[in-house]
């Protein structure tokens, strides 16, 4: 075994770890909660008989709310821990999430700009819309608090595939068909050690006495009570991306030869300079692209990239590129090489919106952005966009 293939073997065993934790962990806040909430129940109906058999009392009262206010408390554990009632239905997810978002607003800071993209046939999905809502605001209000001062919110939602090569970098996926929505925001966002807990519940950053810590593992919750998934992605001083994964409803009638076709994973003999500083990136990257066909060259970090550029110029097809690097970045990375050769073409890879891109590289033609978390069809597909497009 390389030392790649271990090291890619090492994140997949922790991210399996993760997940295997998060079931432990449902399991025994869901065991709880039930307990919790039938003693609360029971202290709510003798509080009901005692106020219904004697004169007024404020302590009574007192400990009604008291006990009432732990009652919903138990039911967001429950929500976490996936025992929460639901009322499945078709969903369609690009147009709720466009409403619902559109009732948020309200709630975010003077200065954020929200944005919102999507397609229009990203598909149906079955679920609550109630739950689904709650999952957004949870979601929402997370960015909000991670940018004070304001900054962007944005927003897509998009039609997605995900297969046995996602699993280096989503160790918990199920093969299928799902529309995914991602949140990215421009806040503070979140070191390793954070992110490794973000979904536990009562673990907050957040002041003592300022909210509950069960936001975040509501919607995990209620996320995989859907059969879905929630993956986040984030970096100290840049952001967060918050993306979900629902299961599409399968359109009746399609023949299997053309949903085999749909699941076929494009590929091709050119050569790709990778450019990512986040090794389990970059290694899933390395991976995916050599197994389609690809001749792949990697860089760690921008400058190494630019030397890289600059060995193999003459054979290079194309150049995929994080834009958070150090020592330069993917935009430093892209500008050097449109000085020295205008025709490269260039894929971004970012899990934070860039609201300049299409403003500024988004308007050359053979420059093409994808969303972090990817997942192998939304990079592949990136991938031959750019390497067909005719050139200038």
């Amino acid at each position: 075994m390389t030392p790649d293939d271990a090291a890619a073997q090492l994140a997949r065993e922790r991210a399996l770890q993760q997940a295997e934790k998060m079931e432990t962990i449902g399991r025994l806040t869901g065991a709880i909660a039930q307990q919790f909430n039938e003693l609360l129940t029971a202290i709510l109906a003798r509080a009901a008989a005692l106020a219904q058999s004697g004169p007024p009392s404020r302590e009574l009262d007192v400990l009604k709310e008291t006990a009432q206010r732990g009652a919903e408390l138990a039911q967001r554990l429950l929500g976490f821990s996936r025992h929460r009632v639901l009322d499945l239905q078709p969903l369609v997810l690009t147009e709720f999430a466009r409403d619902a978002l559109e009732s948020m607003r309200r709630g975010l800071p003077a200065g954020t700009d929200v944005q919102f993209e999507a397609d229009d046939d990203a598909g149906v999905i079955e679920a609550d819309p109630a739950a689904v809502k709650q999952i957004l605001l949870h979601l929402v209000t997370n960015a909000r608090d991670a940018m004070p001062r304001g900054g962007t919110l944005h927003v897509e939602v998009r039609r997605a595939r995900l297969g046995a090569e996602d699993r280096p970098l989503h160790a918990w996926v199920e093969p299928g068909s799902y529309v995914s929505v991602a949140l990215s925001d421009t806040g503070v966002g979140m070191d390793a050690r954070t992110l490794a807990r973000v979904f536990e519940p009562f673990f907050t950053t957040k002041p003592v006495g300022v909210g509950t810590g069960l936001g975040m593992s509501m919607a995990y919750g209620l996320v995989k009570q859907h059969r879905g998934y929630l993956h986040l992605y984030s970096e100290v001083g840049q952001g967060t991306t918050a993306k979900v994964y629902f299961p599409a409803v399968r359109t009746r009638g399609v023949p299997e030869a053309a949903t085999a076709a749909d699941e076929a994973l494009p590929g091709g003999t050119e050569t790709i300079l990778l450019v990512e500083d986040d090794q389990t990136m970059r290694l899933a990257a390395q991976q995916l692209l050599s197994k389609v066909g690809y001749r792949v060259v990697t860089a760690v970090d921008g400058q190494n990239g630019l030397d890289a550029y600059r060995a193999h110029r003459a054979s290079l097809n194309l150049v995929i590129t994080d834009v958070v690097m150090p020592k330069l970045s993917g935009f430093d990375l892209y500008q050097a090489i449109r000085g020295e050769a205008r025709g490269v073409r260039v894929l971004f890879m970012s899990g934070f919106p860039a609201p300049n891109f299409r403003k500024t590289v988004g308007q050359d033609p053979r420059v093409a952005f994808v969303t972090k978390p990817w997942t192998a069809s939304e990079l592949l597909a990136q991938v031959r966009v750019l390497l067909e497009e005719s050139p200038a």
